[in-house]
């Protein structure tokens, strides 16, 4: 092979290889502030799942319950609709990315319709327990705080659903999976030469000392890791030479 080509061969392979970590990057800023997002809601908002299980216990009256009943209906379509064309974008991209060769500028323009289909998605989800709480007095929000320990999270969207699946690699050692799913937060487990640490937040993480990501979830998740694996469990792998804290 000349050294022209190999010239060639090299600026496409770096090329790519930017284009996947700066993919990781925004997913997993995703996840990190994903999980910030949901203690806000956890510690103020109502799903009407929440509120109708209990309604006998606030004291709901039939007035509260159609409101609530006729706001979570009137989301639900729109709801539904968002999602089949969020699934499709995922879909579209994931074929995207599985490419021999990557056309960034159309790959980037992908990701960008799925993080605003997401987006949106999430701003359906937040409009409808804001207006839930509304309907429902201070008393009622206090018993509903004591039935549960906490509010609720949003569900179906958390963090990068969408990018269930996808494989980001650097072409050398390990595969970087990214993916988030569940209603609850999963737990975090720090990996670096034989040492492991369990965690319950990845803010302190540089994206650049990652080598691989991966994730476990379902009976694979359980099986491994317990009841504390239930609501999936996300593998960091650092690079060597990475300087991170195992003893605390």
């Amino acid at each position: 092979m000349g050294s022209a080509q190999q010239f060639i061969i090299d600026r496409i392979l770096n090329q790519l290889l930017y284009t996947m970590k700066k993919l990781l990057t925004i997913c997993l800023m995703l996840v990190i502030s994903q999980g910030h997002a949901q203690d806000i809601f956890q510690e103020s908002l109502y799903s009407a799942e929440l509120v109708m299980k209990n309604r006998d216990k606030i004291s709901l009256t039939d007035q509260q319950a159609e409101k609530i009943k006729n706001i979570h209906s009137q989301n639900a379509g729109e709801f539904s609709s968002l999602k089949w064309d969020l699934d499709n974008a995922n879909a579209k991209l994931k074929t995207m990315l599985a490419a021999k060769k990557v056309d960034q500028a159309a790959v980037e323009k992908q990701m960008d319709l799925v993080l605003s289909l997401e987006n949106q998605l999430k701003r359906k989800q937040f409009s409808t327990l804001v207006a839930i709480k509304n309907e429902l007095t201070e008393s009622q929000q206090t018993e509903l705080n004591q039935v549960k320990g906490s509010v609720t999270r949003l569900r179906g969207v958390t963090g990068v659903q969408g990018l269930n699946g996808y494989s980001f690699g650097d072409g050398k050692k390990g595969v970087v999976s990214v993916t988030t799913s569940g209603v609850a937060q999963p737990i975090y487990i720090i990996k670096q030469d034989g040492k492991k640490k369990k965690v319950f937040s990845v803010s302190d993480i540089d994206p650049n000392s990652i080598e691989s990501m991966q994730v476990l979830k379902g009976t694979t998740a359980v099986d491994e890791y317990g009841d504390e694996g239930k609501n999936g469990v996300i593998i960091m792998t650092l690079k060597k030479g990475t300087d991170y804290n195992f003893e605390e």
